[in-house]
C-alpha cells in the first residue's frame, strides 16, 4: 500500500458499511468495488487495485498486532491453487444466485430477502435501521441486500485471517487477487 491517502483507504470500507444504515440501497455501491479491479487490471496490466488501492486490504492493515505474539504461520492449504479456485468458485456462484433471485423477485415468483446473509447460507436476523427510505423497486432493495452480504462476508472472513495469522491473509484468496493472477499469466 501506498503511503499517504492511500493508506486511508480503509475508510472506504468502514463507510460502505455505514452508508447501508443511511439507506440499503447505497449497498450496490459495492459494484464498484467488482468493476474498479477489472479496470485497473486492464489499464495497468498489474495487480494495481490489489497493490495500491483496495480499501479492504488497507482496513486488513490497520488491525493492531501484538508485538509479543508471535505471527502464526498460515497453513498451506489455506493459500494453497485448489483453495483459491473454490473462493472463486463460491463467490461466483454467490453473485449467480444473486443475480437469478434478483430476477425470480422482479419477476414477481419470489419474495425479496431483506436480510443479509453470512456465506450465502445463514441469514443475519438484524434489522437495519434506514435513515432514508425510498421507495425503490423490491427486486432492487433485494440486490442491495445481496451485495452486502458478500461484502460483509469478505470482509468478516478477512478480518478473523488477520486476527488468526497476518494482516493481508485475505489478500491471499481474494478472488479479484486470484483473477488478477490468472489475467496476467495469459
Amino acid at each position: 500500500m501506498k503511503p499517504g491517502i492511500w493508506s486511508r483507504l480503509w475508510l472506504f470500507t468502514v463507510a460502505y458499511f455505514i452508508l447501508v444504515f443511511v439507506n440499503i440501497h447505497l449497498a450496490l455501491l459495492a459494484l464498484i468495488c467488482f468493476t474498479l479491479p477489472v479496470y485497473f487490471l486492464l489499464r495497468d496490466q498489474r495487480k494495481s487495485w490489489c497493490q495500491s488501492y483496495c480499501p479492504r486490504a488497507s482496513l486488513l492493515m490497520k488491525i493492531p498486532r501484538s508485538k509479543k505474539q508471535p505471527l502464526r504461520p498460515i497453513p498451506a492449504w489455506l493459500v494453497s491453487e485448489k483453495t483459491r479456485q473454490w473462493v472463486v468458485r463460491y463467490f461466483a456462484m454467490n453473485l449467480f444466485f444473486a443475480s437469478m433471485s434478483t430476477i425470480m423477485v422482479s419477476l414477481g415468483r419470489m419474495a425479496p430477502m431483506l436480510i443479509p446473509r453470512f456465506l450465502i447460507l445463514f441469514p443475519v436476523n438484524v434489522n437495519l435501521p434506514q435513515f432514508v427510505s425510498l421507495e425503490l423497486p423490491h427486486w432492487l432493495t433485494h440486490l442491495s441486500f445481496r451485495f452486502l452480504s458478500m461484502m460483509m462476508t469478505s470482509t468478516l472472513i478477512g478480518i478473523a485471517l488477520a486476527i488468526l495469522y497476518r494482516n493481508r491473509t485475505w489478500c491471499a484468496i481474494c478472488p479479484v487477487a486470484t483473477l488478477s493472477d490468472q489475467y496476467l499469466a495469459k
